[in-house]
């Protein structure tokens, strides 16, 4: 079993919590930093041959660890990060961190993605869950992607991502992102810049970025803010040993040092329970827990 990993620097029991943003989580059996697609693939098709248990990872900004580990492979995608600019396209590999990507289209005066300046994830996360900000969304720069189905590789055009609200084709049948083609247009360097710091300022003043978080815990319901729905209901600030209801926006969840996972888990529990007791609304988890339970 271990025989293809060995042509790999690859860890044991590795400690998840440096890999997600939450900064929870037990140990990966396995673990493993690809250099190239292509590395990428043959690690997934080994895995699907000796039928061991995988999940890629990006940069961990919107998937919780559970407890006890992952018995199993993660396959992070963060040294998978090549950005190459041709005309007003961008074509990034699926591991490029966004930051990374905002920066590099200001320097070449490339704008339209400005709302994505500031949210810790990659590219390949990014596009899977059709990430979404202040009116903007990838659903709407992106060209196309070439992914691998766990089979062959594909391009998928925009169409055909079936991108909507925090979904897309991706997501559904678990695709690897492996490289995107983001169409943006060309726009003054300093407006760019303007406007990325802009937004990252609107963050910092809404949200927890200086403490441990996963972003959005819950989905919007009818095109209501979750966080709403939340802080109406008083939660905001509400402690579960370790993990707390962000006082600065109810639909964050923060670790305050030394949360575990179920700490979280209990959390949501109480928001879930607590708002459909309220107002008969069912919250829908947008962020994602890996592991075994």
């Amino acid at each position: 079993m271990l025989e293809f990993l060995s042509k790999y620097n690859f860890l044991q029991n590795e400690n998840l919590s440096y890999h997600c943003t939450m900064r929870v989580g037990g140990n990966a059996k396995f673990y493993i930093e690809p250099s190239s697609n292509d590395q990428l693939i043959d690690v997934v098709k080994n895995c699907e041959k000796t039928k061991l248990n995988y999940f890629v990872l990006g940069n961990g900004s919107n998937v919780i660890f559970r407890d006890k580990g992952f018995d199993g492979v993660i396959i992070c995608t963060k040294k998978i990060n090549e950005i190459k600019i041709k005309d007003n396209i961008i074509i990034a590999d699926g591991g490029s961190n966004l930051f990374v990507l905002n920066k590099i289209a200001q320097q070449n005066g490339l704008g339209g993605m400005e709302w994505s300046y500031g949210i810790p994830g990659s590219v390949g996360g990014a596009v899977c869950m059709n990430a979404g900000a202040y009116g903007g969304q990838m659903q709407d720069i992106v060209l196309k992607a070439k992914i691998f189905d766990g089979k062959k590789i594909k391009v998928l055009y925009n169409n055909e991502l079936k991108m909507s609200y925090r979904d897309s084709i991706i997501k559904q049948n678990k695709y690897i992102v492996l490289k995107v083609w983001i169409k943006l247009k060309k726009e003054d360097k300093e407006i760019i810049k303007e406007k990325q710091i802009n937004y990252l300022n609107k963050r910092r003043l809404s949200q927890p970025l200086e403490m441990y978080n996963s972003g959005s815990i819950f989905k919007k319901v009818k095109d209501i803010s979750a966080g709403k729905i939340i802080d109406n209901l008083g939660l905001k600030g509400v402690i579960f040993n370790g993990a707390q209801i962000s006082k600065l926006h109810a639909n964050f969840i923060v670790n305050l040092g030394n949360a575990k996972a179920k700490d979280i888990q209990n959390l949501i529990k109480i928001i879930k329970d607590k708002v459909k007791e309220k107002t008969n609304i069912v919250l829908e988890e947008e962020v994602l827990f890996i592991g075994d339970e």
